[in-house]
């Protein structure tokens, strides 16, 4: 069965790939699933990421995935220059 809208001022088919696509503006909360696992430090089981948190703050435990990416890529750029330097002052004394 057809269903029909006005759009624009003309009677026109609804299509429902339209209505399906269309994200609404109305704010709503981000879910994060995590799957429950033991904790490698406490061997409490770990259901949620505030369980996660806390479980790891108990222990000072810091995940390397959370620690801004800034200052490693930064260091790692340092290294890579100096090394181009390196490399290029020792090919010049082998000349």
């Amino acid at each position: 069965m057809s269903v029909f809208v006005i759009r624009n001022g003309k009677l026109v088919e609804k299509r429902a790939s339209l209505a399906s696509s269309s994200r609404s503006t109305f704010p709503s909360p981000m879910l994060s699933r995590i799957e429950p696992f033991e904790s490698p430090v406490t061997g409490k089981e770990i259901s949620s990421w505030r369980a996660r948190d806390q479980d790891m703050a108990s222990v000072d435990a810091v995940d390397p995935r959370d620690l801004p990416r800034k200052p490693f890529e930064k260091r790692r750029q340092k290294l890579h220059e100096r090394s181009i330097i390196e490399s290029e002052s020792v090919a010049s004394t082998e000349r």
